[in-house]
């Protein structure tokens, strides 16, 4: 997700063009707008001069399956983070899945360039220390838009910080240690960003404030996420639930008003005896 949210910042620069509002108040959890626009603004210039072309380059020069395999192995290198965030998170059955899929796609898909485990169902999934500090109900704090980095909180940016210092990619001793952190960071980038521009132009095609349309998809996008991290656990159960309560009760409540129905015409029928008793002999003879 750290790469996700790098490149959506730097992409929305080139669809966002140079209009924001000036002079309004500060939105609610956006104290600090003005500055935040600022860096906005800086992304901008990035995005068009540099950030977007090379992106499109990039993508260029990865296609097909060159471009999967990339994107695998960049994924895969997110994996152990991935892991470590779920075990603090305490949901051992995702960080199970992480580390079945680092373990899997490192030997048996080439060092990841192939998603051996994906194909079998076992997606990747995000975790960072910003979600696992939202699900101990650490709030998010003021919105931040910083140049590079992007939107972002206090607490998300914060945890963003733990992560860089804990991946243990980065600090784990290996062959062209540097060279390779720094090649799949890059690459890592470029990848989302291609990937996001279609997106990212439906997103903020016509916004009238890009800047704020850009603020309210994050905030809502992270909260969701902050939301799985404290309940999704819970989910599974609830079709079990419903699938085991009502069902058989209905039936049999439904068949036992049917009953009655065949007794209506006996008692319809019941009343009818009379006339032929009235019309017969003795009613006769009298007139005669």
């Amino acid at each position: 997700m750290r790469r996700s949210i790098l490149a959506v910042i730097l992409a929305a620069a080139a669809f966002s063009g140079a209009g924001t509002a000036a002079a309004e108040p500060p939105a609610a959890g956006d104290p600090w707008e003005r500055l935040n626009r600022g860096g906005y603004a800086v992304n901008q210039f990035l995005d068009k001069v540099l950030i977007r072309p090379a992106a499109m380059i990039y993508r260029a020069l990865t296609p097909g399956p060159i471009g999967k395999g990339l994107h695998n192995a960049v994924t895969n290198l997110d994996e152990p983070l991935v892991f470590i965030n779920d075990i603090l998170q305490l949901r051992p059955r995702r960080a199970v899945e992480a580390a079945g899929r680092f373990a899997f796609n490192s030997t048996l898909g080439v060092a990841g360039l192939i998603d051996v485990v994906g194909r079998d169902g076992v997606r990747h999934h995000d975790s960072t220390f910003g979600d696992t500090l939202g699900r101990y109900g650490v709030k998010p704090g003021p919105y931040l838009f910083v140049p590079v980095i992007g939107p972002s909180t206090v607490r998300d940016l914060f945890g963003a910080g733990v992560d860089a210092v804990a991946d243990p990619v980065h600090f784990v001793n290996y062959p062209y240690r540097t060279e390779i952190s720094t090649s799949a960071t890059v690459a890592g980038g470029l990848d989302t960003r291609a990937a996001a521009d279609d997106e990212l132009k439906a997103i903020l095609a016509g916004a009238a404030d890009p800047y704020a349309t850009l603020r309210s998809v994050y905030l809502q996008y992270r909260q969701g996420e902050i939301d799985d991290a404290r309940g999704g656990s819970k989910l599974p159960a609830l079709p079990e639930i419903d699938e085991t309560g009502p069902a058989p009760p209905m039936p049999d409540i439904d068949e036992s008003p049917v009953s009655p129905a065949p007794a209506l015409p006996n008692i319809d029928e019941s009343p009818l005896s009379p006339p032929p008793a009235r019309s017969g002999g003795p009613a006769d003879g009298q007139g005669g």
